[in-house]
């Protein structure tokens, strides 16, 4: 039986599971789900003073030829908050179901499967502002019709990360530190907070800009921005990315299922 065979039979499984992280989330919490709508909101707010107001960094044109940097920020972040909790929920959700892995046989990658589905609720809670601010504004277009496909692709490429992840810190313990101080590294390597326009093109005799454009996360960010502020599609970067992430996903996955066979004795 292929592993997608076994992940379908255990699939009231893998919905236990998204539902069990689902409850837990905001549990004992008096705002709850609300807490889903003011962290990304309150976020956006403290870059957006920092970056437009601070910094003056201006965001480029959108495609109704607006230029609020709050919507050009939160653009770019809706994708890579999605992208970072693929990357980060593995281990912890690894790590949550090790009392369980002990006393029965299940395929471990049915608790990461349901706890991407969670992550899921919430990128979907962020992504329904952001497109109806835009359709409140009028910045609309056939292009927007993209970012479900954009939205998977940073899934499916941060869950193929949080594979190897997932199985690397139940080894070492450090591993979740390490990631931590990665993802903030990238997070302001990569255009998310400013727009591409105050990076200079050559710096210390580097060309930072096409640096730049060598992570496959800028794209990531980028084709998010097309489908949702400019308006705009790049078919070519579309290609790049869905590449990528099916790749790093089903790498990500196969690793996974080859070591997670007898990791419940180290979790």
């Amino acid at each position: 039986m292929s592993q997608i065979e076994t992940i379908w039979a255990h699939r009231p499984l893998v919905v236990n599971f998204a539902q069990r992280e689902l409850k837990a989330r905001y549990r004992r919490s008096l705002l709850g789900w609300l807490w889903s709508l003011i962290n990304p909101l309150t976020t956006i707010m403290i870059y957006s003073l920092v970056f437009s107001v601070f910094l003056r960094a201006q965001a480029p044109p959108a495609g109704d030829g607006s230029n609020v940097f709050a919507l050009y920020l939160f653009s770019g972040l809706v994708v890579w908050a999605l992208f970072a909790a693929m990357v980060n929920g593995p281990m912890d959700w690894l790590q949550n179901v090790a009392d369980l892995l002990r006393k029965i046989q299940f395929p471990a990658d049915a608790a990461i499967f349901g706890g991407a589905a969670s992550a899921v609720v919430q990128s979907l809670i962020e992504a329904g502002i952001l497109l109806a601010i835009m359709i409140g504004i009028g910045n609309v277009s056939w292009a927007m019709l993209t970012l479900p496909y954009v939205m998977l692709c940073a899934m499916l490429v941060g869950l193929g990360i949080g594979f190897f992840v997932s199985i690397a810190n139940a080894y070492f313990r450090d591993v979740r530190y390490l990631v931590g101080v990665v993802l903030n590294i990238v997070f302001f390597l990569v255009p998310i907070v400013y727009p591409p326009s105050i990076i200079p093109e050559e710096h210390w005799g580097l060309p930072l800009l096409d640096l730049m454009e060598l992570n496959p996360m800028f794209h990531f960010i980028e084709a998010s921005r097309d489908a949702v502020y400019f308006g705009d599609v790049s078919w070519g970067r579309l290609a790049f990315i869905g590449a990528v992430s099916v790749t790093v996903f089903l790498a990500g996955w196969t690793f996974f299922v080859r070591k997670s066979v007898d990791i419940a004795e180290e979790l």
